[in-house]
């Protein structure tokens, strides 16, 4: 898919704390004479970007919803700063607006880009005979113009359909999508002449396959030594700077981990493998998840749960919290908050794969998905939540065999 691009969008991919977002806000406050439009994981980092700038930035909860003061945001073409969250509704109508404007672009993290739609299989069937939609040559749903008076179950899908937001693809000898996946407008990058992301190991990130699968064009970036300013990615930096955080992490190596080893083609501690244990009535498992966590921060770490955090998917909490560490479940696709900076002693219960509707539809495109590396940087990115952040040592336990030794390999890079 080739789109029209005037200038390639600019990843600073570097390390969790080489101060990405201090850079972002330093490079704004050089820019007075530019907009902006920041977008963040969080709320609390709104907060930031608007104290630490010197020109008035707003985020969009003044008045009336937050997507209408969003809208009004820009038609007063103010400087803004909102939430991943809110940037994910985007429609027509906002596109429409930011075309028309001149705004320069900072994603702080990377967007959720690509999510499976949920619809049934009778109604993905239905919209096709019934031939409310098809697909295009590069895999999009298009909205039949004979039925632009539909006003029925299936309008959000109409609707979508009008920003090319809905995608698909088929088999040669079947006129219906096999699956259809929630599409990150296109156009939205096509609005900015500056654009930064900000994020660390881009090439295992689910938008670096999306740009790929769209053609939109690229460049990596990171900070240099100092932190002031973007220069050409060098491997031979991000080692260094790697190597500076690596001797903060201890992992746990003991009989606690066996419960994590791979046993033929399973894949333990995968949130498919949850799955199965409760279909299968199977809690011996799990409890026994829960005693060795407990053992861990009670006989290895001998800490205090106010010390402690982990995670595990969220419909298996129930099953695997424990005394030692019940207040402080920290979400595993947990990014850029500091709410957990305190905590020293972690436990990471899960196997981290990406949805495997998201895979095949990547797949699909011939794009080479690294499953590891999306792994790797999903673990990284709860990890600098706690204390390491802050230059402190963490102790953790990791039971999963695959994702200890894909932490181990990243560290034993540097040694």
């Amino acid at each position: 898919m080739n789109l029209t691009q005037e200038n390639k969008i600019k990843i600073v991919d570097d390390i969790m704390g080489s101060g990405k977002s201090r850079w972002a806000i330093n490079y704004i406050n050089s820019h007075p004479e530019k907009k902006f439009l920041c977008v963040v994981p969080f709320l609390p980092e709104c907060e930031r970007y608007k104290k630490e700038t010197i020109i008035e930035m707003f985020d969009p909860k003044l008045w009336g919803t937050k997507k209408k003061s969003f809208i009004n945001l820009i038609e007063k073409n103010d400087n803004i700063v909102t939430t991943h969250a809110l940037i994910q509704k985007m429609d027509l109508t906002i596109l429409e607006l930011l075309r028309s404007r001149d705004y320069t672009l900072i994603i702080d993290e990377c967007l959720e880009v690509l999510a499976p739609y949920k619809i049934s299989n009778d109604d993905r069937k239905i919209i096709f005979r019934e031939h409310l939609v098809s697909l295009d040559n590069d895999g999009f749903l298009i909205w039949n113009e004979e039925k632009n008076n539909y006003k029925g179950a299936f309008k959000e899908i109409k609707e979508l359909c009008s920003f090319k937001s809905l995608m698909g693809f088929k088999n040669e000898d079947d006129n219906i999508a096999k699956i259809l996946m929630w599409n990150f407008p296109v156009d939205f990058f096509k609005c900015f002449k500056d654009s930064y992301i900000l994020t660390y190991l881009w090439n295992g990130s689910i938008q670096k396959s999306y740009f790929d699968i769209h053609s939109i064009q690229y460049e990596k970036y990171m900070l240099d030594k100092d932190g002031k300013e973007i220069i050409p990615h060098s491997r031979e930096l991000e080692l260094r700077k790697r190597k500076d955080r690596v001797k903060l992490l201890h992992i746990y190596e003991g009989k606690f981990n066996d419960i994590g080893n791979k046993v033929g083609k399973s894949n333990p501690l995968s949130k498919s493998w949850y799955e199965r244990q409760i279909k299968a009535k199977n809690f011996s498992l799990l409890e026994q998840i829960k005693k060795n966590t407990e053992n861990y921060f009670r006989t290895v770490t001998k800490s205090r749960s106010a010390d402690n955090m982990y995670t595990v998917f969220k419909p298996f909490r129930k099953y695997i919290k424990g005394r030692l560490y019940s207040n402080c479940h920290v979400a595993c696709n947990a990014k850029a908050t500091n709410n957990y900076s305190q905590k020293k002693y972690l436990a990471y219960l899960i196997n981290e794969f990406i949805s495997p509707d998201i895979k095949h539809f990547v797949n699909h495109y011939q794009i080479e998905f690294d499953e590891d590396l999306f792994a790797l940087s999903a673990l990284l990115q709860w990890i600098w939540r706690s204390q390491i952040r802050n230059g402190e040592p963490i102790e953790l336990y990791l039971p999963s065999e695959r994702m200890r030794n894909l932490l181990l390999n990243w560290i034993n890079e540097v040694r």
